[in-house]
């Protein structure tokens, strides 16, 4: 890098979705940023993902994550737009919606609790008797009793929307720094406030007024002069493996959940299915078991899943805070230093609100995104 670019306002430590999306806001407002990425940009956690915005078909009730995820999920398809304008790139925003299928008693007794907890709060879900879930998707399961509808629980193609992102992040003037660590967070001492001033990177110094941690699986292993950042963060890699196969006829339209499973059709004929749940490190590894798993599971859902031709395998890791929730805001020590990291299996939902929120922080020194429940400082200095 040319010694006249490695001063920047902001440097963003992480080129995945949220990395991007928000060094995308940062610099349409005019500023200098770069982003660091360890590897190459989005092919960590935003490379793996299902792609899906479905708040709904997963809460357990109406907690202050569930609104953050409702209210970026309100977000998606003016933010999809914008993107694709900016990008020239359409990340395949479908509005299709997504159907809960009960198979079982257990599936029974859980739908019906999501049932009576959603439409009493008044929230957009249809219950559906069997023969209208199949009138819409025909090659389900025939034991199916009854099922969920919620028509505003959508989807994106997750590998299109980093693609877009990184391209619009760079026609607005971002610099990308990749294949290149962090090895330490740059902390001075301004009039009795520490301040952070840039990162030391295996590729030399970069100073930056702002440094965002949007590293995913990697965030808690930065640090300063010679202690891991914020210990009590423990921001670890979770293990999931998903299957793509070819698209039946007549094709699946919605995303389909059981309570054990989910399909997701893809434009250009593909039905992803996932996922897994395992702790393996660092390691990112594609099983037979995990792949049995999943293809047995999926065909609770579509009984014909089995003879479908397996386009790809693929694996990543999930970045998860010590509470499951994600970390979103400024450090409560160093000035500067903001978060943006912990989304564990809700990044790409949660890409506009928190692109939003942390280029508010940088900008204007607060959000009108109500951040406390995700602040680092929930986090028991250690």
């Amino acid at each position: 890098m040319p010694e006249i670019q490695k001063q920047f306002d902001s440097a963003v430590i992480g080129g995945g979705v949220i990395g991007c999306a928000t060094a995308w806001r940062l610099a349409q407002a005019g500023m200098k940023v770069v982003v660091i990425e360890r590897g190459e940009v989005g092919r960590e956690a935003s490379h793996a993902a299902g792609g899906m915005l479905v708040p709904l078909a997963e809460a357990d009730d109406a907690d202050e994550f569930f609104h953050l995820c409702v209210a970026s999920r309100a977000m998606y398809a003016d933010f999809a737009r914008e993107l694709q304008e900016a990008s020239e790139i359409s990340v395949e925003y479908r509005t299709e919606g997504t159907l809960y299928l009960s198979l079982t008693d257990e599936d029974d007794e859980e739908l019906e609790r999501r049932w009576h907890w959603q439409h009493a709060a008044g929230l957009n879900v249809k219950r559906l008797k069997a023969d209208c879930a199949r009138k819409l998707e025909p090659l389900v399961n025939d034991k199916l009793r009854w099922a969920l509808k919620f028509p505003d629980d959508h989807q994106v193609n997750n590998r299109l929307l980093i693609q877009a992102l990184y391209l619009a992040a760079q026609k607005a003037g971002v610099v990308f720094q990749t294949q290149t660590e962090v090895e330490r967070l740059m902390i001075e001492s301004v009039a009795g406030q520490k301040q952070i001033v840039g990162v030391a990177t295996s590729q030399g110094e970069i100073r930056a007024k702002t440094v965002i941690v949007a590293a995913g699986s990697w965030s808690s292993l930065l640090k300063t002069e010679s202690e891991t950042l914020l210990p009590a963060l423990k921001v670890e890699p979770v293990h999931g493996q998903m299957v793509s196969v070819t698209m039946p006829a007549p094709p699946v339209n919605h995303i389909i959940y059981s309570c054990r499973a989910y399909v997701v059709p893809r434009l250009g004929g593909f039905l992803i299915a996932g996922s897994t749940s395992d702790k393996f490190g660092f390691e990112k590894q594609v099983t037979a078991g995990g792949v049995t798993s999943i293809i047995e599971r999926a065909r609770e859902i579509l009984p014909g899943f089995g003879d479908l031709a397996i386009t790809e395998t693929w694996s990543g890791l999930r970045p998860r805070a010590a509470d499951k929730l994600p970390v979103i805001g400024q450090d409560r020590m160093v000035q500067g230093l903001v978060y943006a990291t912990g989304h564990y299996r809700n990044g790409i939902l949660l890409t506009p609100i928190t692109a939003k929120a942390v280029s508010d922080i940088v900008l204007k020194g607060e959000s009108s995104v109500f951040l406390s429940p995700f602040s680092p400082a929930r986090f028991p200095l250690e």
